[in-house]
C-alpha cells in the first residue's frame, strides 16, 4: 500500500498560498504584520473575557505549586 503525504506535513504545505512569494522582505514583513493586525482586531473580544472559573482555577493552582516548589530551591 502506497504511503499516504499528509498535505500540512513539513515542507508540504504547497497545496495553498497568500501569495507573498514575489514580495521583498520587507513587503513580506509588512504583510504578516498586517495579518497579525486583523487577527487581533477580530479575536480582541475573545481575549478579554474573563476566562472560565475552572481555568482560574487551575491557574491558581499552579501558580501556588510554583510559589511552592520555588522556595524549595532557596
Amino acid at each position: 500500500m502506497p504511503k499516504r503525504h499528509h498535505p500540512y506535513a513539513a515542507g508540504g504545505n504547497t497545496g495553498w498560498s497568500i501569495g507573498s512569494n514575489g514580495l521583498t522582505a520587507a513587503g513580506q514583513s509588512e504583510l504578516l504584520k498586517d495579518l497579525g493586525r486583523q487577527l487581533q482586531h477580530s479575536y480582541q473580544s475573545i481575549l478579554e473575557e474573563p476566562a472560565p472559573d475552572r481555568i482560574g482555577q487551575l491557574l491558581e493552582r499552579l501558580e501556588r505549586t510554583h510559589l511552592r516548589d520555588g522556595h524549595k530551591d532557596h
